[in-house]
């Protein structure tokens, strides 16, 4: 056995001194460790894992297509909710103070009538008022309302009604301001007004 020296040259040892060099010494902790053992990353059957990954989405699908749903009814029930436009009749015509009667039982007279009283228009009114009462009286089945019909013919019909007298009261009145092209102010219009409401309310 050589060990090597100064100079690059080789000395001999024995081999009883290197066994005497070496007593006590102990190389097992320069011994590299085992590697750290990896966890375990099983995750299961592969074929269970797809099979709740399916369901999964079936569920989430499901649970989509009642909100889909729900939504739309809700839409729907919104959209009933809103006020309907009544200044279009169902075949698309805009109803106007010029149609009114032709369209009678589409149009909104509440909203000509308010129009009317706002800007001082109380013959206008008083009009809307008659078409009112011949509106509900057509709706409650007492007359059979026709765009031909004149107003005598409507007072003809209610001769056996309790209604009758009113009704024909309510005429005179009308065909006095509206034909004889009265110009009413706000006091003698509020006196008649009473009578149509009153009218109105008795039907």
């Amino acid at each position: 056995m050589f060990v090597s020296a100064l100079y690059g040259q080789s000395v001999p040892i024995q081999q009883r001194d290197w066994q005497k060099a070496t007593q006590g010494l102990d190389y097992s902790r320069d011994l590299p460790k085992p590697p750290a053992k990896m966890p375990n990353m099983n995750f299961g059957d592969g074929a269970a894992w797809t099979q709740q990954s399916a369901a999964w989405g079936k569920v989430l699908q499901i649970i989509a297509a009642v909100l889909a749903f729900l939504a739309i009814v809700y839409g729907i029930y919104r959209m009933m909710q809103a006020p309907t436009n009544k200044t279009i009749a169902r075949d698309g015509v805009e109803i106007t103070l010029d149609n009114l009667e032709d369209y009678l039982h589409e149009s909104d007279l509440d909203q000509f009538l308010r129009t009317a009283k706002a800007q001082g228009a109380f013959s206008l009114a008083l009009r809307l008022y008659y078409l009112k009462i011949i509106k509900k009286l057509s709706e409650k089945k007492i007359v059979q309302w026709t765009r031909d019909k004149t107003n005598r013919d409507y007072v003809q019909e209610l001769r056996q009604h309790a209604r009758y007298q009113g009704f024909k009261n309510a005429t005179h009145t009308y065909e006095r301001v509206w034909y004889g092209n009265l110009s009413l102010n706000i006091s003698e219009f509020e006196r008649m007004e009473i009578d149509f409401q009153q009218l109105l309310a008795q039907i």
